[in-house]
């Protein structure tokens, strides 16, 4: 096997594995910043009836998908980040800007909109469906039976025969 020069490896990244996205929280929260800035900066080009095009401010979603892309991190380092004693309220708190974009979207009802969903799916808490299921009665396995007065104990082992004939009638 061939020996690899170690100042090689390290130049080129190949030893220690790949450094840390953020130095600091406040690095960190800079980051997150500089990414709501970008998001509530967005600008689309928006054509009206009359065939004229506007230039229109159409703040981007805000996910938490988003940031980690914009970051250039993934989810898993960014739950990874947010276990750390120094990042988890910094985490937390963008987590809750998420969450809050999410709530005013179900409350503005825009057509299409599928917020509600995504509250369902993406934040634990209170945004599940509940459903309540009250069962109430009686339930009856196997209906009475009475043959000329007398009740009949059903039992459906007796209905075949020993030898899988119905039983005989007197």
């Amino acid at each position: 096997m061939a020996k690899f020069d170690a100042k090689i490896l390290a130049k080129y990244g190949f030893l220690g594995g790949r450094p840390k996205s953020f130095k600091s929280p406040n690095e960190m929260m800079a980051k997150m910043g500089e990414f709501l800035s970008h998001a509530e900066s967005r600008v689309k080009e928006i054509v009206d009836k009359n065939g004229d095009s506007h230039w229109v401010n159409n703040p981007a979603p805000i996910t938490l998908e988003d940031f980690c892309c914009f970051a250039g991190i993934t989810k898993t380092c960014f739950y990874d980040y947010a276990k750390k004693p120094e990042y988890k309220s910094l985490c937390n708190n963008f987590r809750q800007v998420v969450e809050a974009y999410w709530v005013r979207q179900c409350a503005e009802g825009n057509a299409g909109n599928k917020a509600d969903f995504i509250l369902k799916n993406a934040f634990s808490g209170d945004w599940k469906d509940s459903k309540d299921v009250t069962l109430g009665g009686e339930v009856a396995v196997m209906p009475k039976v009475t043959v000329d007065g007398v009740e009949l104990d059903v039992n459906i082992g007796e209905a075949v025969g020993n030898d899988n004939t119905s039983p005989d009638i007197a």
